[in-house]
């Protein structure tokens, strides 16, 4: 079936080159932004002129011009605006069905007279002092990543462009941690909308759902600014996907993934349907629609036919199949256009679709630690088959000083795993267990947004925004079986979710979202600095429920010869009746709970010069938050969870710039942590993988932090930087995930600290390695680190110091590169990136059982490229994760501080392989 879809793909692939035409044009465009050299602001309604021809444009609300039809050869270009020296770009070369990107800075003048002076730079040097006032301006301290590098990198996701970001690393392939703060810590937003939670389990986005190919740029701020939420210690990262394409363009990406542990090895799988490759589960794992609530079923005679009846209506999908693992395909298609209308205006599309579906081995052994006792010991192998399906649609209309942009985005993701368990338990008998498990989540984002300049005159500025988010998250079927010498463990009397279980769940969250913000130019301290306000609400709402439903023996059970019987037919119809097999239920009140939120917030904000070389923005955002949950304990006693709160919270950041390339920054915030509904929820979920029950608090209380940051960073030159800066960071109440004492088994929960602190030093390069010869001069070198050190007072009766660290928090981050591309028509490119995190507390211990932390694993990947066909195909081959190092997670056992495997509680040690990719893009322009 897979190699069909693999065929087919292809096939689509070839109509779609055979039916797409490409009309070369023998013109060229020039295109670019025109900013502000002091504030990196964009200008709007600039005049841009062809000198020598009656060709010219003028900036639209964004500072984006586009000069179109032109004939190749090199052209002087000439912008001009009232207030600012005109600037004159000579040698700008166009070339036939080419963009020539050009983004110029522009200097204010300093007096009426030098309105009259033309200043003359070439081509070369216009770019590279744009790139300058680009990288400086921003208020905040921040980190980012453009879609020139994440083309050079062999990053497929989001969460994998993340690793390259200084100071942020991913944690279980798919969340962001910040100067080692826990995902918990940080926010998401994509095109200035906050982005809903992916995960029902915890307050963090799942950023491997957004394919790296529809990122125009992200942004990490680590500083707080009063126009950004406050729900963040650690940083918000700011996904932009694009909107006007500089030219026409068709991309059709194919390719496929080999991984050193999982690919043509035995794999296997539970029963299928054949649709899971699209994104589609079967339907059979789902209740049936006949089957009552809990109440109504349970009320039913114990011993009547109506039990038995309705437990045959399940589908016997138990079992499994052993099968070969095989390669699955990656595809990709990505459209853009834009078109520019005779008075200027202009309209913008980008559509993408990407598809990837692959099969991944897991090899895990665990030793299941409590404190010091041993429980069960075993070797897991988890077969997994993921596809991840996303499209996006953006389209944008700008006209005059107007620009309004409907940007959609829609992910789903299928992720079915089959675990087979081989161990022993505490007393040293053999077993086997098996876990069918599906997860099936979609995320939907509509975004509705305006720019415009009400005030051409006075330079007013408005945006808004008005956004919905959709979570949907499916986990139908989650079927665990025992087997113990030969025998399943079927359970008497009351069901066990592990023992003949079939769990299933139903999450959904609708997020609607509003904002709006003012900037009006005033003349305080000095000409064009700016005052700015603004307000940001949202309202989330969501739906959660689950049951627990499993097979018991019948009170008069006489089968034991059905107990020998593997697992695809010892649930048979035949089997579930009198004397034989029945279901029951065991769903609590605490399985499900309705949640609503609404923030509303608003700020004001000076942004601007104090001196000339003092840059100050400060202000203050006041925030209402309102939180509801509403569910229940085991025995249906509600539990209601209702509270407000207000928080002012100021912020200020200050930027000196010692010279045109380098400036020093101080900032210093307040920020809040909210709990998510999660983690106030009584819900319990046990982790078959991890072998630990996730559970919340209603008693959870919001964090607070004070953050102070001291930067400086400087530019040598185009694509170029270096920077550095130290942070201290102050907690009230902050929250982690805690070990729960008094619990049947391993309980992760959520608690309060009463208080932490945290000191960091951060640096980051990037630089050209031409000053070593002109041999050279295609190599860059890029390394960012970080070292973090921060400090919780615990009881000496968990740990001897007295003090532990923050929970999710890495002591070290470290990032490095080189990249090299040939100067040709048809580039050949090599990248090699490295990536490693210090050791962090998965989970806060307590007196009778230890922190567990994550080791350190060394991560390094290699990608090699080579354009063909004047730069419009590309061959990729990607390495990644060549070392292949062990995934652990310990409990340090001689208190040392440091692992050792003979002597250190080694809870988890998982490997995940290497893998192989290789993918071939064309674009039709």
């Amino acid at each position: 079936m897979k190699q069909k879809f693999f065929l087919k793909s292809i096939k689509i692939s070839i109509v779609l080159i055979l039916i797409t035409t490409s009309v070369f044009s023998q013109t060229g465009k020039i295109a670019g932004k025109v900013t502000d050299k002091k504030t990196g602001e964009t200008l709007i309604g600039l005049s841009i002129g062809i000198e020598g021809t009656n060709k010219g444009s003028a900036t639209d609300v964004e500072g984006r011009f586009v000069i179109p039809n032109l004939i190749p050869g090199k052209y002087n270009v000439t912008f001009r605006y009232i207030g600012y020296q005109t600037k004159s770009i000579t040698g700008v070369e166009v070339k036939s069905g080419a963009v020539t990107s050009l983004n110029i800075i522009m200097e204010d003048a300093a007096t009426q007279a030098l309105n009259e002076v033309v200043v003359t730079a070439s081509y070369r040097k216009a770019s590279v002092g744009a790139l300058y006032a680009q990288q400086k301006n921003n208020i905040s301290i921040s980190s980012g990543i453009s879609s020139d590098i994440i083309k050079r990198s062999p990053d497929k996701n989001t969460s994998e462009v993340l690793k390259r970001v200084s100071g942020a690393s991913i944690q279980d392939n798919k969340f962001i941690v910040v100067r080692g703060l826990s995902d918990r810590y940080n926010s998401a937003m994509l095109n200035n909308a906050v982005l809903p939670n992916t995960e029902v389990d915890r307050k963090a986005f799942s950023f491997d759902i957004i394919p790296s190919n529809l990122i125009d740029a992200i942004v990490v701020n680590k500083t707080a600014s009063a126009d950004i939420p406050g729900d963040f210690s650690g940083g918000v990262v700011q996904v932009t996907t694009k909107d006007f394409p500089d030219s026409k363009f068709l991309n059709l990406s194919l390719g496929t993934s080999y991984n050193t542990q999982s690919t043509f090895k035995d794999f296997l799988t539970a029963p299928k349907s054949g649709n899971e490759i699209f994104g589609f589960y079967d339907k059979g794992r789902d209740i049936p629609s006949s089957f009552p609530s809990k109440a109504e079923y349970l009320a039913l005679p114990s011993q009547g036919p109506e039990r038995f009846e309705l437990s045959r209506a399940f589908k016997n999908n138990w079992g499994y199949n052993n099968v070969t693992s095989k390669l699955g395909p990656i595809f990709q298609a990505n459209y853009g256009n834009s078109k520019i209308y005779d008075n200027n205006n202009k309209f913008g599309t980008i559509l993408s679709l990407s598809y990837r579906y692959d099969e991944r081995l897991k090899d895990v052994n665990q030793i299941a630690y409590t404190g010091q006792n041993v429980g069960d010991k075993f070797n897991d192998q988890v077969y997994s088959y993921n596809t991840n399906i996303g499209g996006l649609a953006n389209f944008a209309y700008s006209w005059g000083n107007n620009k309004i942009a409907l940007k959609n985005l829609y992910n789903r993701v299928l992720e079915s795993q089959f675990t087979n368990r081989i161990g022993v338990d505490e007393s040293s008998q053999p077993f086997s267990r098996t876990a069918n498990y599906l997860l099936q989540r979609s995320l939907i984002s509509d975004q509705l947004s305006g720019e415009h300049l009400l005030s051409e005159a006075r330079k007013v500025k408005l945006d808004w925004n008005l956004n919905y988010a959709n979570t949907d998250r499916k986990e139908p079927g989650f079927k665990r079986m025992e087997y113990s010498q030969g025998i399943a463990s079927v359970p008497n009397g009351s069901s066990d979710p592990r023992l003949g279980g079939n769990f299933s769940s139903l999450l959904n969250e609708n997020s609607y979202g509003a904002a709006t913000n003012v900037v009006f130019p005033v003349k305080w301290f000095r000409d064009n600095n700016k005052l700015k306000f603004g307000y940001f609400g949202q309202l989330r709402k969501r739906n959660f429920k689950a049951r627990v439903i499993g097979f018991i023996k019948d009170v008069n059970f006489d089968d034991n010869a059905a107990l020998s019987l593997p697992q695809d037919q010892i649930f048979a119809a035949d089997n579930i009746r009198p004397k034989g097999f029945v279901l029951d239920e065991i769903t609590n009140g605490s399985d499900a709970y309705d949640s609503r939120s609404l923030l509303n917030a608003g700020y004001v904000m000076f942004d601007g010069f104090v001196k000339e070389k003092l840059r100050v923005g400060a202000g203050v955002r006041l925030e209402s938050y309102r939180q509801q949950l509403t569910s229940a304990d085991n025995s249906y006693t509600p539990i209601i969870v209702d509270t407000t709160y207000v928080n002012v919270l100021p912020s200020v950041n200050l930027i000196y710039n010692l010279t045109e390339k380098s400036n020093f920054r101080l900032s210093g915030s307040k920020t809040i942590g909210r709990p998510e509904f999660r983690e106030i929820a009584p819900f319990s979920f046990y982790d078959f993988n991890k072998n630990i029950s996730v559970q919340g608090n209603s008693k959870l209380k919001q964090s607070s932090t004070i953050n102070l940051d001291l930067g400086f960073a400087t530019y040598p030159n185009n694509g170029e930087t270096f920077s550095i800066s130290a942070f201290f960071k102050s907690f009230d109440l902050p929250i982690e995930q805690t070990l729960q004492l008094g619990t049947s088994g391993r309980t992760v929960g959520y608690s309060n600290a009463k208080s932490a602190t945290l000191f960091g030093v951060e640096a980051e390069i990037r630089k050209s390695l031409g000053f070593i010869g002109d041999r050279f001069k295609n190599i860059t070198f890029s390394a960012n680190a970080s070292y973090i050190k921060s400090r919780v007072v615990v009881s000496k009766l968990v740990n001897k110091d007295g003090f532990r660290p923050l929970q999710g928090q890495s002591p070290y981050l470290i990032n490095t590169g080189l990249q090299y591309i040939s100067p040709s028509i048809n580039p050949f490119g090599l990248s090699l990136l490295y990536n490693r995190i210090g050791k962090r507390i998965y989970a806060v211990g307590n007196v009778l059982d230890g922190d567990i932390y994550e080791n350190p694993r060394n991560i390094l990947d290699f990608q090699l490229s080579k354009k063909v066909a004047n730069s419009k195909g590309e061959f990729k081959i990607n390495y990644s994760d060549i070392l292949n190092n062990k995934g652990i997670f310990y409990q340090d056992a001689n208190k040392n501080g440091s692992f050792d495997k003979n002597s250190d509680y080694i809870n988890i040690s998982e490997r995940y392989g290497s893998s192989v990719s290789l993918s071939f893009a064309y674009t039709f322009k």
